[in-house]
């Protein structure tokens, strides 16, 4: 792998840590985030990281990636694939009721520059 897939590695390792700072370290404050399947997007990593913290705390603290099953770098973009589990503590359309585990494959598409994520698109 290269450079860019252990950065990628090190973004996910800090999102299944809550660490948000860390994450922010990486994130380039006008990161382009989508989910799409999710209709969710944001420009602005801020506004991101105050989402993560809140699902993190509130909707589905167990939440988090499993280890990646593929991990391909094109350029510079890193796509992911890999399991999002958790347990939500509320009803979550989309991701199931509260107290019942779910688990969806997302395929993440990464895209840095100058060593800062620029662009995250989720599927799943």
């Amino acid at each position: 792998m290269s450079d860019l897939a252990e950065l990628s590695g090190r973004l996910i390792a800090a999102y299944n840590a809550k660490d948000f700072d860390a994450m922010g370290a990486l994130i380039a404050p006008d990161v382009d985030f989508s989910h799409y399947n999710r209709n969710f997007v944001l420009n602005s990593r801020d506004a991101l990281l105050d989402v993560l913290r809140g699902f993190a705390a509130s909707y589905v603290p167990d939440r988090h990636f499993e280890d990646a099953e593929m991990v391909c770098v094109v350029g510079d973009t890193v796509i992911r694939q890999a399991w999002y589990v958790g347990t939500p503590a509320v009803d979550l359309p989309g991701f199931g009721n509260a107290g019942e585990a779910f688990r969806l494959k997302f395929c993440s598409f990464m895209r840095f520059a100058d060593g800062a994520l620029v662009e995250w698109k989720d599927f799943g």
